[in-house]
């Protein structure tokens, strides 16, 4: 039998040419990479807005109650500081360098006590 040696020489050199068209898409292309997108808490002071003993603790500006009530209702992998004022513009300092998710209310005083207060909780996921 007598093989076409151009045949199989052009074969030969499809195929390397397949085999570096594949090596050049794979090196120099760069590879689609998997973001992970941090996902945001749910916002904690929206599910305590309607608690009344939550408001009446805001009212009576009792910070232990306040500290204690955000404590139970945030999950445990974070950390948290939170701020009672009845100024909109006032800042918080001693926040952690990192990535700090902030949720805040607005408290309206009742019939008899007619103080506005805004609660704004900071938050941050403990060190491993």
């Amino acid at each position: 039998m007598k093989i076409n040696k151009k045949g199989v020489f052009r074969t030969l050199e499809a195929l390397i040419a397949i085999f570096i068209t594949f090596l050049f898409l794979l090196v120099f292309i760069p590879q689609q990479r998997e973001l992970s997108v941090p996902e945001t808490p749910p916002n904690i002071l929206a599910g305590l807005r309607d608690n009344e003993d939550f408001r009446n603790c805001i009212i009576l500006k009792n910070q232990t109650c306040i500290n204690q009530t955000l404590d139970k209702n945030l999950e445990d992998k974070y950390d948290f500081k939170f701020n009672l004022s009845e100024d909109p513009h006032v800042s918080i300092s001693g926040l952690p360098q990192k990535r700090v998710y902030a949720n805040s209310i607005f408290i309206g005083g009742n019939t008899t006590n007619s103080t506005s207060l805004i609660v704004r909780l900071y938050f941050w996921t403990k060190p491993a």
